[in-house]
């Protein structure tokens, strides 16, 4: 399969989702912040969009925010299979007529998610726990659209995923590993609790970020 995976942040890259899409055969096409082509026009058989240190409401110096945020709904109405990560999450939800909420419901480090009723239903999440472990780091939140169908949650932070036709926002993100955990660290001048956090519970992190991964793609096919 043909896979567009849009970057946001230079900074804020695909991690083990780029790497096992490759190793599992897809072709994938990566577009940087001074893409200016059309998602409308992609012949991919699905979309990722990642997260960045940047928020949905700041979209109007980020050009590349900003074009996806005008032709998402888009995207979504012709059932592209979408599969949006932390900012990638926020802008779907604001896109689709929810909230993006500046610096509210902020998470950082490993929590455990609860699925709804919804949530363990849905093929996105069959094979995996619940509650299940993965990473958080996030300032800003969303407030779902109301086409959304609701999927799982934490106790900070109501909006961890949620489903709009062929379309997934997960706030968490199942994508990274601890290089990249540390330069955030570093990044952000914080300690590194978050990555000695993240290695004590890799593991069970691992197997449910490639489970959700696999789950997506077997969906598409």
């Amino acid at each position: 399969m043909q896979i567009d995976i849009v970057q946001f942040d230079r900074e804020v890259c695909s991690g083990t989702y780029g790497r096992w899409l490759e190793e599992w055969g897809n072709q994938c096409r990566y577009l940087l912040p001074d893409y200016t082509g059309s998602l409308l026009s992609s012949k991919a058989d699905a979309v990722l969009l990642l997260g960045g240190h940047m928020g949905v409401n700041d979209r109007r110096n980020h050009p590349l925010l900003n074009h996806c945020h005008a032709e998402l709904p888009i995207l979504v109405e012709q059932g592209k299979p979408i599969l949006a990560i932390c900012l990638g999450a926020q802008l779907l939800a604001d896109a689709l007529g929810g909230q993006a909420l500046t610096k509210q419901r902020g998470e950082r480090s490993v929590r455990q998610i609860s699925l709804t009723e919804a949530g363990c239903r849905d093929p996105l999440f069959q094979g995996v726990s619940n509650p299940f472990s993965s990473f958080q780091w996030h300032n800003d939140s969303f407030d779902l659209p109301e086409t959304a169908t609701h999927l799982a949650l934490t106790e900070s932070c109501p909006g961890q995923a949620f489903r709009c036709q062929n379309s997934y926002g997960l706030q968490f993100h199942p994508e990274v590993d601890e290089q990249i955990i540390a330069g955030w660290c570093q990044r952000a001048k914080v300690d590194e609790t978050a990555l000695d956090e993240f290695r004590e519970s890799r593991v069970e992190y691992l197997a449910a970020s490639r489970r959700i991964l696999k789950n997506f793609l077997e969906m598409i096919e």
